[in-house]
């Protein structure tokens, strides 16, 4: 996790998807193809965000998930938070 500036931790990704599918359910990227421009969007924003977190410019990603629909052309941001620890 990574903590913030006030000391509190940021989600994380088991935050949003608590368990990994199961193996072979998700074909991997060599089997189903990927969509060479759909990578480089993704890319050139995965990049943004880093560089707002290493200047600590603009508002970086932390605790939303951007959604991209590239047959549309349509961001949506979703919020999600840490998930309550459960009881042992």
């Amino acid at each position: 996790y990574e903590v913030g500036q006030d000391g509190t931790l940021h989600p994380g990704y088991r935050d949003l998807f608590p368990s990994a599918p199961p193996p072979g359910v998700v074909p991997a990227c060599a089997e189903a193809g990927i969509v060479g421009a759909l990578a480089g969007v993704i890319g050139t924003l995965m990049a943004m965000e880093a560089i707002k977190l290493v200047t600590g410019a603009g508002e970086p990603l932390v605790g939303r998930l951007l959604l991209y629909d590239g047959l549309s052309a349509r961001f949506e941001t979703l919020k999600y938070r840490r998930r309550a620890k459960e009881a042992q």
